[in-house]
């Protein structure tokens, strides 16, 4: 605060008897000496009633503190999308996700009895680094679980309950005021996710890509029991020859790492082009919501709002991801978020319905883009590397989330420029779609021969068609996802017994 009051110095009294008040801008631009406060601070508690800021007073010399803080958390995610790609990859999925779990409930609650604002930063570091697996790595063990024609419903539903437990947060924010209360109302669920390390089986399909074949078996003896279904008495048997006749003894004992992904010319080019896309439509989803209070209103009423309009964008996949594909569905939502991004920032100030609902449309199309990128990067990566490959698309991703406050900060002085450059992002990752092999209706690669022979012979005419040719994978060694039918029905469309497995 200043060491003076600006109201009874001579120079303000001057002006005033002056009749020259009309230079008060001169006076407001003078330098004068500062003090620290001794007397505390005053807040408005009529919207948020206990916050970090209110608590510890960061504000003057300290107001970049909470920005340092986000920052420090996106570190984090960073190092933890590598940390636990290599660790879905190296030790399990199953394992991998509840070590993420287990450490998501620890630096939730260290976060909400942070003495300090130090401890505060190393709480939330430690909470970054799981903030991508908790969602990813279930992600990637439901669609290992089911074959081709499942993995669309399995992927939109995970999505969708991930798109409700935002509008729950939401919902909690509102009712729950003070910052330690919401912080242990959204950390402690984590604790029923530990009860879950029972129920869970591990992902067989990387079981089977790490040669332990009998935990594989016994994985699927299980389903076998519970699901009920017509196989041969032998099928298990049949199974194990299958896999026994196919198994590629390198691929089971080499360990990999991310440098495979870029040894060979064609898994390297779908590996870049997945990074990009996934960069662009995680910049623009998340920048968006940090554009949601430059749209004016309430702040609750807008996040709410923001997150309500993913709900139905997930509907509409499940039923157009088959038959649309997953590049057609991709390029036309990125397209269509930018084209109304573009427009919403073109829309007078004084339009603010209409910014809104612009808004809200890019928003919608943008969500749908959003997951449709998760579930082709888990599609095209093997087996083998799944996990690395799909973290290490999140990792570069969160660079874009390191980016979003400073780009959306913007909106204090030019409203329209981040959405313009949101837009233009969103544009780009549409167009580099038709770059990728479709992976609707298609056998996943297991192996890394697999994976590099994946859209590999396709002409300019497979680059321009958007939707999807039903076909079957090229690759040097059968897949798993034929591996599970039954020898009677291995001519018939993988549509009956996909390997759709209920647990």
């Amino acid at each position: 605060m200043y060491d003076l009051d600006r109201l009874d110095s001579p120079t303000y009294r001057h002006l005033q008897q002056s009749n020259k008040l009309e230079n008060a801008e001169h006076f407001q631009n003078a330098t004068f000496p500062t003090v620290p406060c001794t007397s505390g601070w005053e807040y408005d508690r009529s919207v948020y009633q206990s916050t970090l800021v209110m608590d510890w007073n960061l504000i003057c010399d300290k107001e970049d503190f909470p920005t340092w803080s986000l920052f420090i958390n996106t570190v984090g995610t960073l190092l933890g999308c590598l940390l636990f790609g290599f660790l879905s990859d190296r030790i399990g999925r199953k394992k991998a996700f509840f070590l993420a779990a287990i450490i998501q409930l620890a630096s939730g609650i260290a976060t909400a009895f942070s003495p300090n604002f130090t401890f505060f930063c190393i709480a939330r570091f430690i909470s970054g680094l799981t903030v991508i697996p908790v969602y990813l790595i279930p992600l990637i063990m439901g669609l290992e679980l089911v074959g081709p024609s499942k993995r669309a419903a399995v992927g939109t539903t995970i999505s969708f309950f991930y798109s409700l437990g935002v509008v729950g947060v939401a919902v909690v924010a509102y009712f729950v005021r003070p910052w330690f209360e919401f912080q242990l109302a959204v950390t402690l669920p984590f604790t029923f996710f530990i009860a879950d390390w029972w129920l869970l089986p591990e992902s067989p399909r990387w079981l089977m890509a790490r040669g332990r074949t009998d935990e594989m078996l016994a994985i699927v003896r299980r389903i076998i029991k519970m699901n009920k279904p017509d196989l041969p008495e032998n099928y298990l048997e049949i199974l194990r020859s299958k896999i026994e006749a196919s198994v590629d003894l390198e691929a089971t004992t080499r360990k990999y790492t991310l440098v495979d992904l870029f040894r060979t010319p064609n898994l390297r080019k779908n590996s870049i082009l997945i990074v990009f896309i996934t960069f662009s439509g995680f910049a623009v989803y998340n920048g968006m919501n940090f554009f949601v209070p430059y749209l004016g209103g309430d702040d609750y009423v807008g996040f709410l709002l923001a997150a309500l309009v993913e709900l139905p964008s997930y509907f509409l996949l499940y039923f157009t991801l088959n038959p649309l594909g997953r590049r057609g569905t991709l390029m036309i939502s990125l397209e269509i978020g930018g084209i109304f991004c573009i427009a919403a920032a073109l829309t007078p100030l004084t339009h603010q319905k209409t910014t809104i609902v612009l808004f809200l449309i890019s928003k919608f199309a943008i969500t749908i883009s959003f997951f449709v990128t998760d579930l082709i990067a888990s599609e095209i990566f093997p087996t083998v590397v799944r996990g690395s490959g799909g973290f290490l698309a999140q990792t570069v991703s969160t660079l874009g989330l390191c980016v979003c406050p400073l780009i959306t900060s913007v909106a204090k002085h030019y409203p329209w420029l981040p959405l313009v450059a949101f837009a233009v992002l969103a544009i780009l990752g549409g167009f580099a779609t038709l770059l990728l092999p479709e992976t609707a209706n298609q056998l996943l690669p297991e192996t890394m021969d697999e994976g590099e022979e994946f859209g590999k012979h396709r002409t300019l005419r497979d680059i321009l068609r958007v939707l999807p040719q039903r076909g079957q994978l090229i690759a040097t060694k059968p897949c798993a996802d034929n591996l599970w039918q039954p020898e009677s029905e291995e001519n018939h469309s993988h549509h009956q017994h996909s390997g759709s497995w209920k647990l």
